[in-house]
């Protein structure tokens, strides 16, 4: 068996889709959170709703089984 450090396909997309969330959904709000000290509770939300958190917690508690 060899070691390989490509990314499976499904890797590949879940990198993508946290790429296009940080530039869409973080990156514009970044500064005033980084200003006021709130917490982005909402940008959290829409992380967690694609699948973007916790993707180590097994599948029978909710999570994704990622390694």
């Amino acid at each position: 068996m060899s070691v390989t450090f490509q990314l499976s396909d499904e890797q590949q997309a879940l990198r993508a889709l946290a790429h296009e969330f940080a530039t869409n959904e973080i990156r514009p709000v970044a500064a005033h959170h980084d200003q006021t000290g709130e917490f982005p509770w909402d940008v959290l939300a829409k992380a967690h709703e694609l699948g973007l958190m916790n993707t180590h917690i097994p599948m029978e508690y909710g999570g994704l089984e990622g390694s």
